[in-house]
């Protein structure tokens, strides 16, 4: 189930990349592939889908309040009126990770998402919003396949 799950998230990338835009048809594969993947027990798996798609839900409520109401009035920019922080895509495949990492692991990878999303952003120097579903998927992949976090707590421990 898990190399169901990569090529979904796969193609879900190449489409967020190409269209910044994805097919919920595909969102709601990859979020019913995860819960068949072994290793986790479905209730956990879905207490840490839930508990990550609202926390982020609620980060991006306030990030988007930000940028829309503060940001805008500071640089008087109205373009950033419509702007939002993180696109619709974006929370099903955050419950994804949580789900199939839990939340330690699953905090890991968030992590690990946003130092490839910001070297992106430094490297292409890009302005504009960036595709963040293929940093999604592949901050989840380094924390399944390597197993950072257990690196990390050797590390600090």
């Amino acid at each position: 189930m898990i190399y169901l799950l990569s090529l979904t998230l796969i193609i879900l990338s190449l489409y967020d990349f190409k269209y910044k835009a994805v097919p919920d048809y595909l969102l709601l594969i990859s979020l019913l592939l995860v819960f068949f993947v072994p290793g986790r027990a479905l209730d956990e798996q879905l207490k840490d889908a839930l508990l990550f798609a609202g926390a982020f839900t609620l980060l991006n409520f306030i990030l988007t309040f930000y940028i829309q109401n503060i940001k805008s009035r500071i640089y008087k920019d109205d373009s950033l009126k419509q702007m939002e922080a993180l696109g619709e895509g974006d929370i099903p495949i955050i419950a994804v990770i949580g789900a199939l990492l839990g939340v330690s692991s699953g905090v890991v990878a968030i992590f690990i998402t946003g130092v490839a999303a910001l070297i992106f952003i430094v490297i292409t120097k890009n302005k504009d919003g960036i595709p963040f579903i293929p940093f999604l998927s592949l901050g989840m992949f380094i924390e399944y396949f390597l197993n950072v976090s257990t690196y990390l707590n050797i590390i600090l421990i």
